[in-house]
């Protein structure tokens, strides 16, 4: 679901294709009839956008076929691997009880500094935490922060670590994960399914069969998806929905199991891990925000440490990283730099950075490896850039984006005068992947190197060289 991967990525669906010549069966769900539908053993069309719909169909179809309420291990599994028996607290309402929200809806108050969030509310999740027994004893947080304390932070770790959660193994307690996630998905019917997806009743039926047949103790099967998830609106809950019925059917963690997310350009797998999203820095661990209770390196910690998961090492990951940036100057007297680190101020994506592009609070931007002029929305788009001080373009060509100040259509057809535009452009010409030694990082994140099979011609420069020397006038300048 969500790619195409006979034409997209036809390398890696060398791997498919001879599973297919062991017995393997092959479905493909997609609104086009491609080369991955032509040598699938079912193709299920489906209309764009109503994924949820299907998985969620799948969900309910599964968890109450015979086989797996008869096979124990269906329920072994969910049972020892996930939090399905564990229960949730009584406040916990959901989307039938109000109206189609979750309990914890509030509203979203806009801050004064970054009014581009673009939130009509927000979920408080109090309400949706497990039914505990009593914490353990120990300091409480706040009185570790204020005091200081650590490094070491395991005192903070620990004080941040709650009480045991209460279980039902039997799975009947209807407030358990699993009852409600049952009573949740109920309504996702296969006459349901067909009429949101346009997905024939019996071909969905078919698809929901052959993950039964294709899961349990000696067979499991694997979702893969591509950018048609990744990028959509409600990618995530599209994402985390194939996780959920993975879950239910025991097809994580095993082998030929799991959601394989297909990534297509030259290490774009890499610019993630780096990362390159502005809500992230690295390890995956979040940006110190000005909309979280992130004001000293202690606070994040708190905030941000799953006491009880591998991200109980998170102050560990975190200083770190912050002697990574910071290196020697890094200390314990100084808090490892924390202060220093910028904080974003919310929502920082495409489409919000516009905005506040187009009402002037953006000066400058460096542009590498997009081309914004063409988006969707060109003439929004261009209209932002223009209200620029300055504006980096570095690309392998003159882009829309470079040359907008003059080729842009509002300029040809005499909207705009190229006098009117106030934006200094600078052009930076770029090496090509074959230019420049590298990694790549593949869709399993397993690493590959390259070396240049050419020189790059003229002033074109790696990104690498480029924000390094940039780094090194700006260190000198300021």
């Amino acid at each position: 679901m969500g790619s195409n991967m006979a034409e997209c990525h036809p390398v890696a669906f060398r791997w498919p294709m001879k599973a297919k010549l062991n017995g393997a069966k092959l479905v493909h769900v997609d609104p086009r009839f491609t080369r991955t539908s032509a040598v699938a053993d079912l193709h299920v069309p489906i209309r764009a956008g109503s994924d949820i719909a299907f998985l969620g169909g799948l969900i309910n179809y599964v968890i109450n076929s015979k086989r797996w309420n008869t096979d124990p291990f269906f329920k072994e599994f969910a049972v020892n691997y996930t939090n399905a028996a564990t229960i949730i607290g009584d406040d916990f309402k959901d989307t039938e009880d109000l109206e189609g929200v979750f309990s914890g809806m509030v509203k979203f108050t806009e801050p004064a500094f970054w009014p581009y969030n673009g939130l009509e509310g927000r979920y408080d999740n109090a309400s949706w935490a497990y039914k505990r027994g009593p914490k353990p004893p120990g300091p409480a947080t706040k009185d570790l922060i204020a005091k200081r304390a650590g490094p070491p932070f395991d005192d903070l770790v620990r004080s941040l670590k709650p009480g045991p959660a209460e279980k039902d193994p039997t799975l009947q307690n209807p407030h358990c994960v699993f009852q409600i996630l049952k009573r949740h998905f109920a309504r996702y019917t296969p006459e349901m399914v067909e009429q949101v997806c346009g997905s024939p009743k019996e071909k969905f039926v078919k698809v929901a069969e052959m993950l039964l047949e294709n899961s349990g103790r000696d067979r499991t099967s694997a979702f893969a998806y591509a950018v048609a998830w990744t990028q959509h609106t409600y990618g995530v809950q599209m994402i985390s929905c194939c996780a959920l019925l993975q879950l239910l059917l025991g097809n994580i963690g095993r082998p030929g199991a799991g959601v394989m997310a297909l990534r297509g350009h030259a290490a774009i797998q890499g610019s993630t891990d780096v990362p390159t999203l502005y809500h992230s820095i690295h390890g995956y661990m979040n940006a110190p925000s000005a909309l979280r209770p992130h004001e000293s390196l202690r606070d994040y910690m708190a905030a941000e440490t799953s006491p009880t998961s591998y991200y109980g090492n998170t102050p560990k990951f975190l200083v770190s990283y912050l002697k990574s940036m910071y290196g020697t100057a890094a200390t314990t007297e100084n808090d490892f730099g924390y202060d220093w680190h910028p904080k974003i101020l919310g929502d920082h994506s495409h489409i919000a950075t516009f905005a506040a592009m187009a009402d002037g609070k953006v000066k400058g931007m460096c542009c590498v490896g997009q081309n914004p002029a063409t988006s969707l929305n060109g003439g929004a788009t261009r209209q932002a850039m223009r209200q620029l001080d300055w504006l980096v373009v570095k690309d392998n060509w003159l882009t829309e984006t470079a040359t907008h100040w003059y080729l842009g259509p509002e300029v040809k057809n005499g909207e705009v005068k190229v006098a009117d535009i106030k934006t200094e452009i600078f052009f930076f010409p770029s090496t090509q992947i074959a230019e420049y030694d590298g990694s790549f990082t593949n869709t399993q994140r397993m690493l590959q190197w390259h070396s240049f099979a050419a020189k790059a011609p003229g002033d074109c420069r790696t990104d690498s060289w480029f924000y390094h020397n940039l780094a090194k006038r700006l260190k000198k300048a300021y």
